[in-house]
């Protein structure tokens, strides 16, 4: 399970998608927003919500004016990058937008003015998110152009 995507604000979203082979149980995982060194829980997923390969699960802000099947709104997305835990706690992936944020994997994202910041189309994770993540066209539920 991948962060394939992120806009940040009360119109934002944080798109994760299935780049396994099979079906994902992503039931009681949580997605967590950093601020500063601290990091909070921004959204947990239902029970039994089961994710097919290829598929994505979008969480957005209430003031998102969008439309994106498999979703979950919350007040804001916030912060200086998420972080996508499993029903265990173990982290899977994250991306953050500064050096100092918890959230991020060797090298901060640059955010985007403006659009939203994703990953290529085939969701490439090489874990170092300035080599990962790019300034892309707002496409939550989509595959990324």
């Amino acid at each position: 399970m991948k962060v394939n995507e992120i806009e940040l604000g009360p119109a934002g979203f944080v798109e994760l998608r299935n780049t396994g082979t099979t079906s994902a149980d992503i039931g009681g995982w949580t997605v967590q927003s950093c601020s500063g060194p601290a990091t909070r829980i921004l959204a947990t997923i239902s029970p039994s919500t089961v994710l097919p390969p290829g598929e994505y699960f979008v969480i957005v802000g209430s003031a998102f004016s969008g439309t994106a099947p498999n979703s979950l709104v919350v007040d804001t997305v916030d912060g200086t990058g998420v972080i996508v835990r499993n029903r265990y706690g173990a982290h899977t992936d994250s991306v953050g937008f500064s050096t100092t944020s918890p959230c991020r994997e060797a090298g901060a994202a640059t955010p985007c003015t403006d659009s939203s910041l994703g990953r290529d189309s085939t969701s490439r994770d090489t874990d170092r998110n300035s080599d990962d993540f790019r300034c892309r066209i707002p496409s939550p539920g989509e595959n990324n152009l």
